[in-house]
Order: structure tokens, then C-alpha cells, then sequence
């Protein structure tokens, strides 16, 4: 590999965090035009559920469905949302890629009033249109959204490596 295909590559691979963090920042800003037309192919499909099959698919595919999705589904589930990608990894060929990250978010539930925290993994295929990158697919898989107040989960963390305190 020569020192301009391995610098494209990094570019690349940079480009696509970029996207992922623009993503969030757009989804929490409300700004879902500009979201769908600066992140997602004319064709994208986004498939967001629970893992395991704990919340039904909520498939969008094309620009117009994803848009409903984003400006209808998610405010009327959730306000305030702030939400982060990690450990992001990325696999460039050519003019597309693939990748997946985990995603933490904070919310307060639109129906309860209840603040929220939640987390998953974005499973992605990203394709360069125009010189830009974009999403072609992206799953959402939710681990969890809970109340803040009762916590993610009612059992301790790594039970084997924390003594017993009662």
C-alpha cells in the first residue's frame, strides 16, 4: 500500500467518525433535514430495535421515511436527547465501508417525564457519494433505555470481582 492509499484510508476512516458525531449532534439538535440530507443516501435504510427482539423494527427506507422517523418517531418518544458514539471501528473498500460503535444516550421520556439513559450499538454501511460519506444502512440495536432514577440494571456489576457488602 502506497503512503497515498494509506492516507486516504485514514481521511476516510476520519471522515466516518465525523459522520457519526455530526449524526448525534443533528438527532439531538432537531435539525432532522439537514440530518437526512448531509447523513443518508437517497436509498437508506435505518432498522432500529431492541436487541433480541424486545421492541418491534422500526425499518425506514429511502430519504422521506427516514425523515419520518426522525421527525415524528423519535421526539414523540424522546426530548433532550444527548447522545455519544464510542469504540467505533471502521472497514474501508473503496467507495464504501462498514463499521459498528456502541452509543450511550440521555433523554427524558416524552410520555412520563421520566429522564432516561440508555445504550446500544450502531451497526453501519456507509457508502461515498459526491466525494462525502454517507449512511447507506444503520442499524440501532438498544441494550436498554431505563429511568435514571432506578438505574440500568438491579443486579451488581462483575458480582465476581466485587465482594459481598451487607
Amino acid at each position: 500500500m502506497t503512503i497515498e492509499e494509506r492516507i486516504r484510508a485514514l481521511e476516510d476512516r476520519e471522515r466516518i467518525r465525523e459522520l457519526a458525531a455530526t449524526y448525534c449532534f443533528l438527532v439531538d439538535d432537531g435539525r432532522f433535514d439537514e440530518l437526512v440530507e448531509r447523513c443518508f443516501t437517497e436509498d437508506a435504510v435505518c432498522d432500529f430495535r431492541g436487541v433480541g427482539g424486545a421492541m418491534a423494527p422500526m425499518v425506514s427506507r429511502g430519504r422521506e421515511e427516514v425523515r419520518n422517523f426522525f421527525s415524528v418517531v423519535v421526539p414523540g418518544l424522546l426530548d433532550r436527547m444527548a447522545h455519544t458514539v464510542h469504540n467505533h471501528r471502521i472497514v474501508v473498500e473503496g467507495d464504501r465501508a462498514t463499521g459498528d460503535c456502541y452509543f450511550e444516550l440521555t433523554a427524558v421520556e416524552r410520555s412520563s417525564g421520566a429522564e432516561v439513559v440508555g445504550s446500544g450499538r450502531y451497526i453501519d454501511g456507509y457508502r461515498r457519494v459526491a466525494g462525502a460519506w454517507q449512511f447507506e444502512s444503520r442499524k440501532a440495536e438498544l441494550f436498554f433505555i431505563a429511568p435514571l432514577k432506578e438505574g440500568w440494571s438491579k443486579r451488581r456489576f462483575l458480582r465476581a470481582l466485587t465482594p459481598e457488602t451487607r
